[in-house]
Parts: structure tokens; sequence; C-alpha cells
């Protein structure tokens, strides 16, 4: 029985009427297949916008790390999922340095790395701040790059006129480098007169804060301190 609709088969298939319909058919059938999805790929380019390259990271970058060319790769996304001021191709990202943490997958922009150039600690100082080393103590909270301080200073109570010996002298300050006994903070210009002197007169305290209070520069809270006079300035009555 199999054999007879095997020899029908065979006779149908070289009929070049019945050839050509079954021919036919099967084009048409790729072609509304191919249409429908040409037409799905143009309604998703409306809703979404084409495809564009995107710089993405492959795996966890710390902050302060150079990229290499194997900690991202170039993605293609729609235009409505990037971010703005996203980096398009990899010789925008490849050894510079990264100013905030970079997560696997997720598009690199221009604010996340440091100006072409810039390396360690100058690279992740934001606008307008500077650098300043202060000596860690057994007070001060574990800090690690990337945290947010309080920079607190604790002088003589007996120099301070019964003022609270200890106060701020820096708020909200970005921890841009860490080590075993200092750590750099990025300050204002004037704070960092303040942080200095506390450094040569006072014991100087980390107090970490939470992230959200960095703001690009720190500034003091409330009025600024008025430090006491270094040792063995006389006091004026």
């Amino acid at each position: 029985m199999r054999v007879l609709r095997l020899r029908r088969f065979r006779r149908l298939t070289r009929s070049a009427p019945v050839f050509w319909v079954a021919v036919t058919a099967l084009a048409g059938l790729t072609g509304l297949t191919a249409a429908r999805l040409v037409g799905q790929a143009e309604a998703s380019a409306a809703r979404y916008g084409s495809l564009r390259p995107v710089v993405v990271a492959t795996r966890p970058v710390a902050m302060g790390s150079v990229l290499r060319a194997a900690d991202i790769a170039v993605r293609a996304l729609p235009a409505s999922f990037l971010p703005e001021g996203h980096v398009a191709g990899a010789s925008g990202a490849v050894g510079r340095t990264a100013v905030v943490p970079l997560f696997p997958g997720v598009p690199v922009v221009r604010d996340h790395l440091a100006p072409d150039g810039l390396r360690g600690v100058a690279a992740l100082l934001p606008p307008g701040t500077r650098a300043v080393a202060v000596p860690g103590g057994g007070a001060s909270a574990p800090v690690r790059t990337g945290d947010v301080v309080d920079v607190l200073a604790t002088f003589d109570p007996s120099a301070s006129d019964g003022a609270e010996p200890t106060f701020a002298v820096a708020t909200a300050a970005l921890v841009v480098d860490a080590g075993e006994d200092s750590a750099t903070v990025a300050v204002g210009p004037e704070e960092a007169k303040r942080v200095a002197f506390a450094v040569a007169h006072g014991v100087v305290t980390l107090a970490v804060v939470p992230a959200g209070a960095l703001s690009g520069t720190s500034t003091p809270a409330g009025p600024t301190p008025t430090l006491p006079p270094p040792p063995g300035t006389p006091r004026r009555g």
C-alpha cells in the first residue's frame, strides 16, 4: 500500500502543472512569512527606534579602574533604550578611567568615564575639588574608594574656650583613594585648608555617610567653624 502511494506521489510530482502549483504555493507562503517578519521589524523600529551601537560592560568594573578591551563589548540596542550621552564605540572607552562602578550589560555613558589622559586620583576628583590625604585612626570607620564621608576634627578642649571640641571640617567628601593607614578625600578649596589644619593640630576622624549625600562638591554644614589657634598662639583677652 505504501509503495502504491509513493508511486502516485512520484507521478504527481512529475506532472508540470502540479509541480508549478506547488512551487507557487511555497513561494507565496515564504513571501507572506517574510512580509510578516519585515512588518514586525518595522513596527518595532517605529516603536523603539532603530538599532544603534552602544558600549556595555562585560564584567564588574571598580571605580578608578582603567577600562581594557576585555571589560567592554559593543552591542546593538533600540535607540529609545539608550541613555543620553552613551558611548557608541570601543575607542571612546578603552584606556579611560571609570569614575563610578560599572555593571555587566549596562550601557556606558560619557559621565561614567574620566577625561581622556587622566589616571589615578586625578581622574576621580569631582570638578572644583582638591585631593587631601587624611591619616586613618582607631576611631575612623573603615573606608574604601567611592565612599562618602564627613571629616571630623577634635581639638584640645582647653583650647576651645568651652566650644564643642569636635566638629566637621568637611562634609560629604568623596573618598578617591583608600589605604591601610590613610585615605584621600575630595573636598572644596576652603575645606582643604581646614582639613590640613585639623590634620596638623588635632585628631581627624572619618565618618561614613549615605552615598546620596554626595552632590559633586562637598560643602560645610551650617556656618564655617572657627578653628582653635595652633598650640603656642597667645589668646586675645
